[in-house]
C-alpha cells in the first residue's frame, strides 16, 4: 500500500486533545494565581478551605480528533476499471488494462512452471502466486504447477470467442465469455494446471493439490469460481481459476463463504460518507473498507477519491460505479 499526505478534512473525533487542553488551561490559570499572591504578601490558602470543583466534560462528549485527517487522490476516470477488485462478467464488461502486466515468465519463481512465453500477468498476481506455490512445495514436496493461461486482452478474447462460434456453429459460445466480459481481462487471474514428467494434466482439488483451495487466502487469492457459489457467478465449478484480490479480502471472503459478486455487494454498503467495513487478516492486522461511488454518466476526466493521511491504503476500482480504498489501521 502507498502512503499519502494531504490536506483534510477530519471523520472521527477522539475526546483526549480537549481534555489535555483543558487540564493545561487550569494548570497555567493556577500558577499565575499564586504568582499574583506571592506579589501580594498574601499566601495561598491549601489547606482547610472548600476547593472549587473543576468541571470536565465526558470523553463521549469531546469532538477533538486523533484519528487521521483524510485528503484526496486524483484518479482517471477509467480507472474504476481496473483493481484487483474490480467485478467482471456480462452485466459489468472492463477496458484492457495497461499497466503492471508482465510475462509470467519474467515474474515466478522455480516451483511453479508456465505455459509458454505468451502467459502475462499483473506482478500483485504473480507475487501472491509465488507465495502460494513456494508454500505448497514445501508442505508438500512438489512442483507440478503450471500456469496455464492468465491475462487476454478484448481483442484477444473476441478472437477467442469467434473461432469457437465457427467451431461449434453456434450462436453463442459456452466455453468463453463475450469479449471485454472475461475474468481473465481483469489481468489478476488464473488458470492452472499440472505438468508432470512432460505431461500436461488437468488441476483438481481432489488429491494434494485440495491444499492450494484451503490455504489460498493466506496469500490474497480466491477460487473465482466456487462450486458452492455457482447459482451467484452464473459459472460452474472451475476450480483451476484463481484470482488475486489481497489477502484481508481474500481472508474475509473464505472465513464466510463469499464469492467476488456477494463480497463487492457486501462493500457497497460502506460508502465513505457512512459507517466504513472493518475486517481482520489471518495475522490480526486491522483494515477499514469504504466505496467511493462516481457518476458514470460524468464527463470528467480525474476523480478526487478521499484516502486518509498517514495510513497505508490502496485503492481499486470496482468496474461497477467508483473505487473501494483500503486501509491498513495503525
Amino acid at each position: 500500500m502507498a502512503a499519502y499526505r494531504s490536506t483534510g478534512k477530519e471523520l472521527r473525533k477522539s475526546p483526549k486533545g480537549l481534555v489535555a487542553g483543558i487540564l493545561s488551561v487550569l494548570l497555567v490559570a493556577g500558577a499565575a494565581y499564586g504568582i499574583k499572591l506571592a506579589l501580594d504578601g498574601i499566601e495561598p490558602i491549601t489547606n482547610g478551605a472548600a476547593q472549587t470543583e473543576i468541571s470536565v466534560p465526558d470523553m463521549e462528549e469531546s469532538t477533538e480528533s486523533s484519528a487521521p485527517d483524510y485528503g484526496s487522490q486524483s484518479l482517471p476516470a477509467g480507472e474504476m476499471h481496473h483493481g484487483p477488485l474490480v467485478l467482471i462478467n456480462e452485466d459489468f464488461p472492463t477496458e484492457d488494462l495497461t499497466e503492471g502486466i508482465f510475462t509470467a515468465f519474467d515474474k515466478k519463481l522455480d516451483t511453479i512452471s508456465v505455459r509458454d512465453l505468451t502467459v502475462m500477468l499483473h506482478e500483485d498476481a504473480t507475487a501472491a502466486l509465488n507465495e502460494m506455490a513456494t508454500a505448497f512445495e514445501k508442505e508438500k514436496k512438489l512442483t507440478d504447477l503450471l500456469i496455464l493461461n492468465g491475462y487476454v486482452t478484448k481483442e484477444q478474447q473476441k478472437q477467442r470467442y469467434e473461432e469457437d462460434l465457427r467451431r461449434t456453429g453456434k450462436a453463442e459460445s459456452e466455453l468463453y465469455a463475450l469479449p471485454g466480459c472475461s475474468e481473465f481481462e481483469s489481468g489478476y487471474s488464473f488458470e492452472l494446471s499440472l505438468y508432470r514428467n512432460g505431461t500436461y494434466m488437468n488441476f483438481t482439488t481432489e488429491d494434494e493439490h485440495s491444499w492450494l483451495e484451503e490455504h489460498c487466502a493466506e496469500f490474497g487469492l480466491i477460487q473465482r469460481y466456487p462450486e458452492s457459489r455457482a447459482a451467484v457467478t452464473k459459472v460452474s465449478n472451475r476450480p483451476e481459476v484463481f484470482r488475486y484480490v489481497g489477502q484481508p479480502h481474500a481472508w474475509y471472503m473464505a472465513q464466510n463463504d463469499l464469492c467476488l459478486e456477494e463480497y463487492i455487494e457486501l462493500l457497497e454498503e460502506y460508502p465513505f460518507e457512512g459507517e466504513h467495513f472493518c475486517l481482520t487478516d489471518k495475522d490480526g492486522q486491522e483494515y477499514e473498507v469504504y466505496t467511493v461511488s462516481i457518476d458514470p454518466n460524468d464527463p470528467a476526466a480525474e476523480c478526487e477519491i478521499p484516502v486518509p493521511i498517514g495510513d497505508k491504503f490502496n485503492v481499486s476500482g470496482n468496474n461497477k460505479h467508483g473505487f473501494i480504498v483500503t486501509v491498513e489501521l495503525d
